[in-house]
C-alpha cells in the first residue's frame, strides 16, 4: 500500500478516536465515520506474525485474520463447524474427512478449496514450529474432490477437535504458504478471517480492517477497524476503558476490577478460564536439579495468601496442571500447601546449604498480581535463608532467557500463565512435560522416557477411548507433583472489563485472551 493512502486511512482513525473520546459516546462510534473497536492489551499484541509458528499472545490478532476449520464453543461443549461445514471418522479414528464450505474467498482473492486445505496445514507441519505437534498424527493429507479433504493418521486422535485449535490450526491462502515467517513479520497475512491487516508496530500494535468479502457477511453495527495495543499497566487499561477510550481490557489488578464493579459505563464480565500460573524450575541448573529442594520451594510458597489475599477471591488453587472443566483435572491430586515446617525439612534432606544462596525469579512485566505473589513469595524464602531476586521483564526477554543454551545463564524459577493449545491436557502434558529436542515451553526441562510414554499412550487413547486416556493424564500429573517439577501457584478466573456499549463479547477459554470482533458489534 502507498504511503499516501496508508497516511490518509491513519488520519481517518485518528479522527474517529478523537470524535469517540471528545462526543461523549461510550464507544469509538460518530456517523459516517469510522467504527472502531480499540482493545486494550496486557503485552504485545504477537511475537510472530506466521500463523503457522506462533506460539504466544499472537493468536488475540491472527484468529481474527484466520479461520479454522472447527472452533469449540465452551457454552455447549461441542465443537462447531467453521471453514469445513461437516465431518466424519471411521470406527478407530484414523482417518477423518472433512467437506470445505465453498464461496469463501481469502484476503488475496484466492479461493477457499480442499487443496488450499491440504497445502496449508502441509506447510505447518513442515515448519515444526510453535504448536505444529498437534498434527503429528497425521500420516497423509489427500484432496478427495475440489471441496472435500481426507486426512489419514497414523495413530487414532480426536481430529476435530485439534482443527479447532487456537494455535497451528489455521488455514492461509496458497498464495502465501510458500512465504517465509519473514514475510508474514514484515505485517503481511493471508487468511479468510473478517478483518484484514491494515497496520502493524511490531511490539506495540496491530490495525485491523474489516475484509469487505467476508463469507458471513457485515451488519451495520459490526466494527469497521479493531485497534489491538500493547497498555502494560493495569491502572492505564482500567483507565481507557473508563473513559470510552478502549471497548475492552482484561488482566486487571483486583483493585481495578472492583473499582470498575461500581462504573456503571463499564461491564465487568467473568467466564470459564483454562489458565493457570505455573511456576518452572531450572532443573538443568544446581541446586534445582535436586528433588528435595524443590520440595522445600514448593512448600514454602503462599498459595492461600494469594488466591485469598493478592487475588481476592478471583482464583481457585491449583490442584495439578489440569484446571477445572476440562477432562483429567482430579480434585483428588495432592497438592503442596504452605508450610515452612516442611520446608525446613526437605531443605536439611536435599543438603543445600542456604547460606549466601541467591534464586532469581522472573516473570512478564505489567503483572501486578505476580509482582505482589513473588514479594511474598520472597518473605517466605528468606526465613529458610534463600535470598530470591525478583526481575520483571517483557515477556520475549523472558523467555529468550529461559531458552538459553547454558543452564547457569537462565533464570531459576520462570512463573507465566498458561492456557491450552485447544480443549484438551495434551496442550500441558505435551508443551510442558514431554521431552523436547529444542527449548519451547518445556521450561522446566524436562526429560523423562516414562513421563513420555504415557503422555503419548493418552493422547492416542484421547480418540476412542476417553476414560482410560485420563486415567493416565492423572497418572502423569502425580508423578510430576512428586518430582516437585513445577509450582502449581493458581488456576485463574476470566475477568474481562468492557464498555457498556460493547455487545456480543463472551469469553472462550479454548482461545485464551481473544475477543472474536466479528460476534461483536456496537450500541
Amino acid at each position: 500500500m502507498k504511503k499516501i493512502l496508508c497516511l490518509v486511512i491513519m488520519i481517518c482513525i485518528l479522527g474517529a478516536i478523537i470524535a469517540g473520546c471528545s462526543g461523549g459516546q461510550s464507544t469509538q462510534v460518530t456517523e459516517n465515520k469510522l467504527k472502531i473497536a480499540y482493545y486494550a492489551f496486557i503485552s504485545e499484541p504477537y511475537i510472530d506474525f506466521d500463523p503457522s509458528v506462533e506460539y504466544s499472545n499472537g493468536i488475540i490478532v491472527l484468529h481474527n485474520i484466520y479461520e479454522t476449520l472447527t472452533r469449540y464453543d465452551v457454552n455447549t461443549g461441542k465443537i462447531e463447524p467453521l471453514l469445513a461445514e461437516e465431518w466424519t471418522s471411521n470406527e478407530d479414528g484414523t482417518v477423518w474427512t472433512f467437506r470445505i464450505r465453498k464461496d469463501v474467498k481469502f484476503h488475496d482473492g484466492a479461493e477457499l478449496n480442499a487443496e488450499a486445505v491440504k497445502k496449508s496445514i502441509e506447510r505447518t507441519m513442515d515448519l515444526q514450529m510453535g504448536a505444529a505437534y498437534i498434527w503429528d498424527c497425521v500420516d497423509e493429507i489427500k484432496v478427495k474432490d475440489d471441496y472435500t479433504v481426507e486426512f489419514v493418521l497414523s495413530y487414532p486422535a480426536p481430529l476435530d477437535l485439534i482443527a479447532s485449535a487456537g494455535y497451528a490450526a489455521f488455514i492461509i491462502s496458497p498464495n502465501a504458504v510458500d512465504k517465509d515467517s519473514a514475510w508474514f513479520n514484515e505485517g503481511n497475512a493471508a487468511g479468510t478471517g473478517p478483518y484484514k491487516v491494515q497496520q502493524v508496530t511490531k511490539g506495540e500494535e496491530v490495525i485491523l480492517a474489516k475484509f469487505d468479502d467476508y463469507w458471513r457477511g457485515w451488519k451495520d453495527n459490526q466494527y469497521d477497524r479493531v485497534i489491538i495495543k500493547k497498555i502494560p499497566e493495569s491502572s492505564s487499561r482500567r483507565q481507557l476503558v473508563e473513559k470510552g477510550e478502549a471497548q475492552i481490557t482484561s488482566g486487571l489488578s483486583v483493585t481495578d476490577i472492583k473499582a470498575l464493579r461500581e462504573n456503571p459505563s463499564v461491564n465487568v464480565i467473568e467466564g470459564t478460564s483454562w489458565t493457570n500460573i505455573i511456576g518452572f524450575f531450572n532443573t538443568e541448573k544446581k541446586p534445582l536439579d535436586n528433588a528435595d529442594f524443590r520440595r522445600a520451594l514448593c512448600y514454602a510458597f503462599p498459595y492461600d495468601e494469594v488466591v485469598n489475599d493478592i487475588k481476592e477471591g478471583m482464583a481457585y488453587k491449583s490442584v495439578g496442571l489440569i484446571p477445572r472443566g476440562l477432562w483429567g483435572h482430579d480434585d483428588n491430586l495432592m497438592q503442596y500447601e504452605t508450610d515452612l515446617q516442611k520446608a525446613e525439612e526437605y531443605l536439611k534432606k536435599s543438603g543445600v546449604n542456604p547460606e549466601g544462596l541467591k534464586l532469581e525469579l522472573t516473570f512478564t512485566s505489567g503483572t501486578e498480581e505476580l509482582r505482589n505473589m513473588a514479594q511474598l513469595y520472597q518473605v517466605n524464602l528468606k526465613k529458610l535463608g534463600i535470598e530470591l531476586q525478583i526481575q520483571e521483564m517483557n515477556w520475549d526477554n523472558v523467555w529468550e532467557k529461559s531458552k538459553n543454551s547454558k543452564p547457569e545463564d537462565r533464570q531459576d524459577i520462570l512463573f507465566m500463565q498458561w492456557w491450552p493449545d485447544y480443549a484438551s491436557p495434551m496442550s500441558w502434558l505435551y508443551s510442558l512435560v514431554h521431552s523436547e529436542e529444542d527449548i519451547l515451553f518445556n521450561l522446566s526441562y524436562i526429560k523423562d522416557e516414562n513421563l513420555d510414554a504415557m503422555i503419548e499412550e493418552a493422547d492416542m487413547l484421547s480418540a476412542t477411548d476417553r476414560a482410560e486416556a485420563e486415567k493416565l493424564v492423572i497418572e502423569v500429573q502425580k508423578e510430576v507433583l512428586d518430582k516437585a517439577y513445577f509450582i502449581h501457584a493458581y488456576d485463574d478466573k476470566s475477568v474481562w472489563a468492557a464498555d457498556a456499549g460493547f455487545k456480543g463479547f463472551k469469553p472462550n477459554p479454548a482461545y485464551e485472551g481473544v475477543v472474536f470482533f466479528y460476534d461483536t458489534y456496537y450500541e
